[in-house]
């Protein structure tokens, strides 16, 4: 019996980080999981690694790939752009680390899925790192009622009018999930049952969240305003209050007229500050 392959040509992108000790292994299965339901797709393979050889082992493959390897080692979200920039199939799959154990069999569930009118959908999964938890909460809380749920994804599957959309946006793409769901294109999330934790370093998780709130939202922007209002209360207070000193109780000479200026000195600096942010937040957008 001939099975019907899926027509539309997909391609995979993945990245190969420092641990690399199965990815033979695992591009066979990917490879495999393509074969049995995809008439047409390709696999792009990034080199995020610091050697020279790292992939020395893929030689043996007895099927074409396309390999990128990066001069010198780049954030896992740098390291997707570089594959989808270069991916050609109407559905882009993108891996951001290949080290975890994936049943790639989800691929074709997360294409179905697409097929029910989704630009994007997410293979999330049921357990992920506290840290990671928390910055999403925050993320969400920010763009409560106007998105869906944005959350960590070990698989992404995005289709071509959806990679064209965020190009259209103009934006550098800093965070890809954020970055495709306000794309205001239809997204959805496939739960699965693995307990992920990013082997990002905790330097480029900081980054990253700092990254996307910094470029998504005017969150950094509101921070600063209130701790420069905040300033203006305290120091405002302590105006009064070395005012109130001076008046009715005896105090060293001239510490009333130092504690007003450096008041109104501080204050004058956040308030500075605050505008200066609030300026490079619009030149950024």
């Amino acid at each position: 019996m001939i099975k019907n392959l899926e027509q539309n040509y997909i391609s995979i992108v993945l990245v190969i980080n420092d641990d690399n000790s199965q990815v033979e292994k695992k591009i066979k299965e990917i490879k495999e999981v393509l074969n049995n339901n995809f008439k047409n797709s390709e696999i792009v393979i990034v080199d995020n690694t610091v050697k020279i050889d790292s992939l020395e082992s893929l030689k043996s493959l007895d099927f074409k790939y396309t390999e990128i390897k990066l001069p010198i080692k780049h954030r896992t979200q740098q390291a997707l752009n570089a594959g989808t920039a270069i991916a050609i199939g109407d559905y882009i799959v993108e891996i951001e680390d290949i080290s975890f154990d994936i049943d790639y069999n989800k691929i074709l569930e997360m294409y179905k899925k697409s097929q029910e009118g989704y630009d994007f959908v997410f293979l999330t999964p049921k357990k992920s790192r506290k840290s990671s938890k928390i910055f999403y909460s925050i993320l969400n809380r920010y763009f409560k009622n106007s998105f869906n749920d944005i959350s960590s994804s070990v698989m992404t599957l995005s289709s071509r009018r959806g990679q064209n959309k965020v190009s259209e946006v103009g934006k550098k793409v800093i965070n890809r999930n954020v970055a495709y769901v306000l794309s205001g294109l239809k997204s959805s999330s496939i739960i699965t049952d693995i307990n992920y934790k990013n082997k990002r370093s905790f330097s480029e998780n900081t980054i990253l969240m700092f990254d996307t709130l910094i470029y998504y939202t005017d969150a950094i922007m509101i921070l600063t305003q209130r701790i420069a209002f905040f300033f203006l209360i305290l120091f405002g207070m302590g105006g009064i209050y070395s005012f109130v000193l001076k008046i009715f109780f005896n105090t060293i000479e001239g510490w009333t007229s130092l504690f007003v200026v450096l008041s109104l000195g501080f204050f004058g600096i956040f308030s500075i500050l605050s505008i200066i942010v609030r300026y490079l937040h619009h030149i950024l957008k």
